[in-house]
């Protein structure tokens, strides 16, 4: 299985048999659902791209100004990191394959991994569900922080809602693979 992080260029080219993995991003190195994400894919044998918006190592805070500071924002008011960050996953959402968007949206104490209000994901997920429904695999928690929108428009997108990271997981690898893979049980 392929990786590529925030550290990777991404071009404005097709990313075949690839997954990104959309959702709320903790302060901490790694977000903990999307590590397991990555070790699940790995346990069922994928052997396409996974596209993930995360530093490879290191911490946001300390990486983020150095890698997409240097670009000018080409969007009054909005600033160079932010700009340029929001470029990079476009680009990735766009490009992938399949888009698995994981939304255990909660709000908890500000240092707490588990705390994923998923602001920037709630925005995300309304654009594919209006531009390109097909290529989404949507995965919400039960209990998930105001949901209502997003299961309300991808039910009249035709999209299912997974309610665990398993079947989510397993939903993108399914929609991401061609005819005839078989992944590890």
């Amino acid at each position: 299985m392929e990786t590529r992080f925030y550290d990777d260029n991404l071009l404005e080219e097709p990313i075949p048999r690839s997954i990104f993995l959309a959702g709320p991003t903790a302060r901490a190195r790694r977000t903990p659902w999307r590590a397991e994400a990555i070790a699940q894919l790995e346990a069922l044998r994928f052997d396409g791209t996974v596209v993930i918006p995360e530093f490879r190592d290191g911490t946001f805070e300390e990486l983020a100004p150095r890698v997409f500071g240097s670009a000018p924002s080409l969007v009054p008011g909005m600033r160079a990191v932010s700009h340029n960050i929001l470029r990079w996953e476009t680009t990735g959402i766009e490009q992938c394959a399949v888009v698995l968007f994981w939304m255990p949206f909660q709000i908890k104490a500000e240092e707490d991994p588990a705390s994923l209000p998923g602001f920037t994901t709630r925005a995300e997920v309304s654009r594919e569900l209006a531009r390109n429904p097909s290529r989404i695999v949507l995965g919400m928690p039960p209990g998930a922080l105001s949901g209502g929108h997003i299961r309300f428009h991808a039910h009249h997108a035709g999209v299912p809602i997974s309610l665990t990271l398993e079947e989510t997981v397993r939903a993108a690898l399914a929609l991401a693979t061609p005819a005839g893979f078989e992944p590890a049980t």
